[in-house]
């Protein structure tokens, strides 16, 4: 299961409405990175890795250049830690 899929079910056993506001707002949010995809903070100079925030969450991407691809690994709230470097290379 994916980031997004466990901040929905979290979410939505408490406030359906909630998750589904945050759930479009952070896939409208990764929208920008079809044109913009340098728009987020390099995370880590050693990883090819990037971070967008949103709300108070971070969207953990990275983009493939050669491939015309952006590809988010991970969505996480603020308050939690940030993926490990295994996580981040293994993803």
């Amino acid at each position: 299961m994916c980031d997004l899929e466990r901040i929905d079910r979290y979410l939505r056993r408490r406030n359906p409405s909630a998750a589904r506001r945050l759930g479009e707002g952070l896939l409208l949010r990764t929208q920008v990175l079809k044109t913009h995809p340098e728009i987020g903070r390099v995370y880590d100079p050693e990883l090819p890795q990037r971070v967008l925030p949103h709300r108070n969450y971070k969207i953990f991407y990275r983009v493939r250049h050669d491939e015309r691809i952006v590809e988010i690994s991970h969505d996480r709230h603020g308050a939690r830690d940030n993926p490990t470097l295994d996580d981040l290379l293994t993803d």
